[in-house]
């Protein structure tokens, strides 16, 4: 998989020029500079790319864009100039791409096709998106937002929904190796509102239904997740059972050694943490009695016991190792509150044993907390470029102290690129390698 290693725009707003080289060793990229300089404006310039959002290109004032890879591709875009009237095609976007790769001789040349028009039997596409209106030939509202739309944006905004059908018949494909690069990066951009999420609903009469917390939404998400593991686990665990009486007879008698007693020890802290992270319960037939003193047809047994537990508690051991820096991390945080996960519901914050705290009467720093980490640690594609604007919005000074730190030790289980966008020194702290300056910045 390729990872975009810079990122360069000439022109924006017709004033300024950056250069962001991106961290890749690190893999942290913090942008600083004062406002107006346009660190949100790169952030969503170099996320309209992956997410294929051409209007947000389109209504940007720049010279030129260029994405660099790591396989020595590169991605140009630059705005079209005017033409006459006879010879300009009516439902460009205004941009043109060029596309160059090391394993292609010529570059790629293209232009996007904007979704002016849509086919008659597409003509009501509000039905895939309920919480949408229409309120003019080619113009749309959310229901709850009250943001307009133009069809373009629509399928932009809501192209992760909408069947791949309707958006193949919308907009134009990229050709080939423009198409190839994009495919390969999973960006997601993490604006400053990010506590609200809409979903589907079937009623337009009650359209705040639609609308739920992000962090509720996490919770189910996690209740999804460790049921999907325990079926791959309960799975392996069907297919070792059954085979198991057949290789300890193939085995025959071993020699006993402590390798075996040592083995049963480490299995036995591996189901504790999995039974600490919620994702099993503990069984008091769990715990082995004491051993003392062990034949040869009792090790042979336990040999392969051994070996068939580590084998399933390995498929459950990723998913702990997240669960538990997850509640590491936001215990952290929420002293004297603390998450707790819990199979059955995913995962639920109480201030005491006794007591549990409604999921949306935590603060909006609580949330916002817990929303991202949980999105770095749970919903991410290996090697996936996260976008980060203001990090620190709501977040206590303490808070920001830790989150460049807590955030590399996420990456080193996940594994993505971050590039963030603040403005507060106290989240850069010691981090001073990381930063690109946008501009004339004061020292931090």
């Amino acid at each position: 998989m390729i990872r975009l290693t810079h990122f360069e725009v000439t022109g924006l707003f017709g004033e300024f020029d950056h250069q962001i080289p991106l961290n890749e060793k690190e893999r942290v990229t913090a942008l600083i500079g004062p406002n107006g300089l346009g660190k949100t404006a790169c952030l969503r310039l170099i996320n309209a790319l992956f997410r294929r959002q051409w209007s947000t290109l389109a209504a940007t004032e720049f010279a030129r864009v260029r994405y660099c890879f790591s396989d020595g591709s590169t991605v140009e875009v630059s705005h079209q100039a005017n033409t006459d009237s006879e010879t300009e095609v009516s439902d460009a976007v205004g941009l043109t791409f060029l596309t160059m790769a090391p394993d292609v001789s010529e570059s790629e040349s293209w232009t996007p096709r904007m979704a002016d028009e849509m086919p008659g039997r597409l003509a009501r596409i509000e039905g895939y998106l309920p919480y949408i209106t229409r309120t003019g030939p080619r113009s749309w509202m959310h229901d709850v937002t009250r943001q307009s739309y133009t069809l373009q944006e629509l399928v932009e905004a809501f192209g992760d929904i909408l069947p791949d059908h309707i958006i193949s018949s919308l907009s134009s494909s990229p050709p080939p190796i423009l198409n190839r690069i994009i495919k390969q990066i999973d960006c997601h951009l993490i604006e400053t509102q990010r506590l609200l999420v809409f979903q589907p609903d079937d009623s337009r009469r009650n359209p705040a239904s639609a609308s739920t917390l992000a962090i509720s939404r996490k919770a189910q998400t996690l209740k999804t997740i460790v049921a999907r593991e325990l079926a791959n686990y309960a799975a392996i665990s069907q297919s070792l059972d059954r085979s198991f009486p057949r290789r300890v007879l193939q085995l025959g008698p071993i020699k006993p050694s402590d390798d075996i007693t040592s083995s049963l020890s480490e299995l036995e802290e591996l189901r504790n943490g999995l039974t600490e992270a919620g994702i099993l319960e503990q069984e008091a037939e769990d715990t082995l009695p004491q051993i003392n003193q062990i034949d040869s047809a009792v090790a042979a047994v336990l040999n392969v016991y051994v070996d068939d537990t580590r084998k399933k508690l390995d498929v459950l051991a990723q998913l702990r190792s997240r669960i538990l820096l997850f509640i590491e991390l936001i215990d952290n945080r929420f002293a004297p509150k603390s998450v707790i996960v819990e199979k059955s519901v995913g995962f639920i914050v109480k201030r005491s044993t006794e007591v549990t705290v409604p999921l949306e009467k935590l603060s909006s720093g609580e949330q916002h907390q817990l929303v991202l980490f949980f999105e770095l640690l749970f919903e991410l594609r290996e090697n996936a470029l996260i976008l980060i604007d203001e990090p620190e919005l709501s977040l206590h000074i303490s808070w920001q102290k830790k989150f460049i730190t807590d955030l590399k030790r996420i990456i080193s289980l996940n594994g993505f690129d971050v590039v963030l966008a603040t403005h507060s020194p106290q989240l850069i702290g010691e981090w001073e390698g990381l930063v690109v300056e946008l501009g004339e910045v004061d020292p931090l």
